[in-house]
């Protein structure tokens, strides 16, 4: 289990070894509350899709931990989009001000982690620095906030990739080299990508109209 949670950090999971109350060892209850103390938008959605929930514990229970992270990834990306895409301007937004506050933890203290945060495969070995941690779990529970608001609404129209671009060209100030770099980081210091990212979640300095579609595309953008 203790495996399978850390294979599961890429997608928001960290190992605690918390346990929210009694359960038998090796049971969906256990399993449950372990992913209730290490990703609460897993377990928000989890509880609301069991029987795809039970078939990841039934895959982690026959020894197959390839195919329960694969599962768990889709699950968590199917319902977690399509609720994300409902979410209001609001929780919207404080999400990506929670992603901001992750890349700056990870600048001050793993910079090569900002890259691995918008990829959405963040490492152990970054989250185990306390401040990445709290930043992040901060984080975690501002997405399980926007997917509980958002599942409850209908889908509101994606800002549209040209949009997008003006929102980062002329409200973030990203320029042309600053975007190949990001797209071809391989010779880029890490420090220097992160500054990047950083502007690119800069959600006060976009046109106010336009925070909560911003915050809302790059939410259910596929990473």
């Amino acid at each position: 289990m203790k495996k399978f949670l850390l294979l599961c950090a890429g997608i928001g999971f960290l190992a605690s070894g918390v346990i929210a109350q009694v359960a038998t060892p090796g049971s969906f209850e256990e399993f449950m509350n372990d992913v209730a103390s290490t990703n609460p938008l897993a377990h928000a959605i989890f509880t609301d899709h069991m029987d795809g929930a039970k078939e990841i514990h039934a895959k982690l229970q026959a020894g197959d931990e390839e195919a329960a992270l694969k599962a768990a990834y889709d699950m968590i990306q199917k319902y977690g989009h399509a609720a994300f895409s409902g979410a209001s301007d609001a929780s919207a937004i404080e999400v990506f001000k929670k992603g901001g506050d992750v890349i700056d933890a990870l600048g001050d203290h793993y910079p090569r982690g900002c890259m691995e945060f918008v990829r959405n495969d963040i490492s152990s070995e970054a989250l185990s620095i306390p401040s990445v941690n709290e930043a992040y779990r901060k984080y975690q529970e501002a997405q399980r906030l926007a997917y509980e608001d958002g599942k409850l609404h209908e889908p509101i129209p994606r800002m549209e990739i040209a949009d997008m671009y003006k929102v980062v060209t002329e409200d973030l100030g990203e320029t042309s080299a600053e975007r190949r770099m990001l797209l071809n980081p391989g010779n880029a210091h890490a420090i220097a990508l992160c500054a990047i990212i950083r502007k690119n979640f800069n959600i006060s300095a976009v046109r106010e109209p336009l925070r909560g579609s911003y915050a809302r595309a790059n939410l259910t953008s596929k990473k």
